[in-house]
């Protein structure tokens, strides 16, 4: 059976950087993880391809909050697709859903056709929609989409192992599981899904002492370390890492 893919999201080209030196096999490059993940800069996906070797997927996400978007929010969508994809990104995760909360179609055939044959990942859009894994995987392959992540429609990926399962079992398209993935928890998850893909950072906080005394708020609100940022763990990452590669592989 082949080696367990390990994709570590990254908020930061710091990030990438850390995450490739841990031995990551692949990168989902976002923004404001805080808030999710929303679209990295050009500059960001120009200077990660820069500095790494392996795949990284640019996030398409304008803003927090649902997955039905105005039709200027599409617009800019598909513009930073066409822009990410001339900086050199391997893929795109996106997700689209109509105001119901089912697959929107019409918008992930469009947004598709601007992605053009860069790697298309349905993110976790997946676990809020209405749509069964029976019947919408199958339209997400024909649509053009690789992989999904997912944590099997539950705040984590070990409290969804039933759906992941599920998916995996559904075969249509990559099943990547992520939300919650520890050290304590990969093996049995991998073990009870069938899971061949992990997805999860790895995160210590960092202080920028700029802004230390300040009587403004630079951070998120009713934070009282306003100093504080995330950035990836390399040390602990690579632990995990290692722990994942050191699992069975049937």
């Amino acid at each position: 059976m082949e080696k367990v893919v390990i994709e570590v999201c990254c908020g930061s080209v710091d990030d990438v950087v850390r995450a490739a030196e841990a031995g990551a096999d692949r990168l989902e490059l976002n923004s404001a993880l805080f808030v999710g993940g929303l679209t990295p800069s050009i500059g960001a996906v120009l200077e990660a391809k820069l500095r790494v070797d392996i795949p990284v997927i640019s996030m398409i996400r304008p803003r927090a909050g649902g997955f039905c978007y105005t039709d200027l929010e599409f617009e800019t969508m598909l513009r930073d697709t066409r822009e990410l994809a001339k900086a050199g990104t391997d893929g795109f995760a996106v997700g689209f859903l109509t105001t119901e909360g089912w697959l929107d179609e019409e918008r992930c055939k469009i947004w598709a056709e601007a992605a053009g044959e860069r790697e298309l990942v349905f993110h976790r859009a997946f676990d809020i929609m209405k749509n069964e894994p029976e019947e919408v995987l199958p339209r997400l392959a024909e649509l053009g989409f690789k992989r999904i992540l997912t944590s099997g429609r539950e705040p984590s990926a070990p409290a969804g192992a039933k759906m992941i399962k599920r998916c995996v079992q559904v075969g249509a398209v990559e099943v990547l599981a992520g939300g919650g993935v520890r050290a304590e928890n990969v093996q049995e998850l991998i073990q009870n899904t069938g899971c061949r893909q992990v997805h999860f950072t790895c995160h210590m906080k960092q202080s920028d002492p700029s802004v230390r005394g300040a009587k403004l708020t630079f951070g998120l609100p009713n934070m009282p370390e306003d100093d504080k940022f995330d950035v990836i763990d390399t040390e602990r990452l690579a632990g995990l890492i290692r722990l994942i590669r050191t699992l069975p592989t049937s």
